[in-house]
C-alpha cells in the first residue's frame, strides 16, 4: 500500500518522531492505544503521541480485526521510531485489545490514548511530574472537546481530588478514559479489563473503587477528546452495560452508595435518549 503523506494537512502539532531515542532502557511509561481501521483523525492521534516534548516513553498500538490496508499502513507511517511496537489480534474487542498491550508493557505506568484524540504536547511530561509526586493508582486530566474538525467545543472538567471522585461516581464522568495514566501492576492486581463493548472503563473505575485505588485528575487539560457521530458513548447499550456493573457492585456490597448507583444506572437506560450525554460538557468552562 502507497500511504500519502498528510502531516502538512495537519498544522499546530509537532512534527512526526521529534524524539526518537528512549532516554532509558526501560521507560517508566508505556502508551498504548487500539485501532481497528484507517479514518481521518488516526494520524493526527498518532503524531501527537510521538511529538510529545518528553520523549521517555514506549508506544504501543494494538491494530485488532483490521484489514491488510491498516497493518500496512502502520507499518509505513511508524517507519523505525524505537520507541513504537505494533501487534496485530483477530479479536476486535477494546477491553481484550488493552490486556494485550498491558502484558506486553514494560514501564510502571500505563498512559491510555485512543485513536481518534489528540494528546497535548506536554501530557507525558505532566503525567511523570505528578505520578513522581503522589504515586497514585490512577491519574486522569480535564479534556477539551474538539469536534470532527478539530474545533473546539468545550472542556470536560473532572472532579480532582478522590474523595470527590468517589462522591460523583454514580453520577457522571469522573475519569476520561482516553486522558489516564494506571499503574501497570495496579491494573494487574484487579484483573485488568474485564470486558464490555463500550463501558470497560466504568467497570474498571468500580472495581478500583472497592479496591481502595488512589485515584485522581489533573486540573489541566492534557487531551483534545474528539466528539463525533460514530461513538458509543452515552447509548444505550452503553448505559445498559453500566448498570449491570452497578449491579454487581450493588449485590456483593448493598448499601446507599451502591443502591444509589444502581438506580441512576438503570434511570439513564430507560430515558437514554434523553440523556445530554457528551453534549453536557460542549459549552461548559471552567469557573
Amino acid at each position: 500500500m502507497k500511504y500519502t503523506d498528510r502531516r502538512d494537512e495537519h498544522k499546530g502539532l509537532c512534527p512526526l518522531r521529534i524524539n526518537k531515542e528512549v532516554n532509558s532502557a526501560s521507560p517508566t511509561l508505556s502508551v498504548i492505544m487500539c485501532v481497528n481501521r484507517i479514518h481521518p483523525w488516526l494520524v493526527d492521534a498518532i503524531d501527537s503521541v510521538l511529538g510529545q516534548q518528553d520523549g521517555d516513553f514506549e508506544f504501543l498500538i494494538s491494530a485488532n480485526a483490521c484489514s491488510d490496508e491498516l497493518w500496512d499502513f502502520l507499518e509505513e507511517y511508524l517507519g523505525d521510531d524505537k520507541r513504537v511496537q505494533v501487534f496485530r489480534s483477530v479479536i476486535g474487542q477494546l477491553a481484550y485489545n488493552l490486556n494485550l498491550l498491558v502484558d506486553k508493557a514494560a514501564g510502571d505506568y500505563i498512559v491510555r490514548m485512543d485513536s481518534d484524540d489528540i494528546s497535548e504536547p506536554h501530557r507525558i511530561a505532566s503525567l511523570r511530574r505528578a505520578i513522581a509526586d503522589t504515586r497514585p493508582d490512577i491519574i486522569g486530566s480535564c479534556v477539551s472537546l474538539i469536534d470532527e474538525a478539530g474545533t473546539p467545543i468545550g472542556e470536560m472538567n473532572l472532579p480532582i481530588n478522590e474523595h470527590e471522585i468517589v462522591a460523583a461516581l454514580s453520577m457522571q464522568t469522573v475519569l476520561c478514559h482516553p486522558a489516564v495514566a494506571i499503574r501497570r501492576q495496579f491494573l494487574i492486581d484487579v484483573r485488568g479489563y474485564l470486558g464490555g463493548f463500550t463501558s470497560e472503563d466504568t467497570d474498571l473505575w468500580l472495581r478500583a473503587k472497592r479496591a481502595g485505588a488512589r485515584m485522581q485528575n489533573l486540573p489541566d487539560h492534557l487531551l483534545k477528546y474528539r466528539v463525533h457521530r460514530n461513538q458509543s458513548i452515552a447509548s444505550r447499550d452503553g448505559y445498559a452495560e453500566v448498570a449491570g456493573h452497578w449491579l454487581r457492585e450493588f449485590l456483593l456490597s448493598p448499601g446507599l452508595f451502591t443502591g444509589k448507583g444502581l438506580a441512576i444506572s438503570l434511570f439513564k437506560v430507560v430515558f437514554a435518549r434523553l440523556l445530554p450525554g457528551v453534549r453536557r460538557y460542549k459549552s461548559q468552562k471552567r469557573l
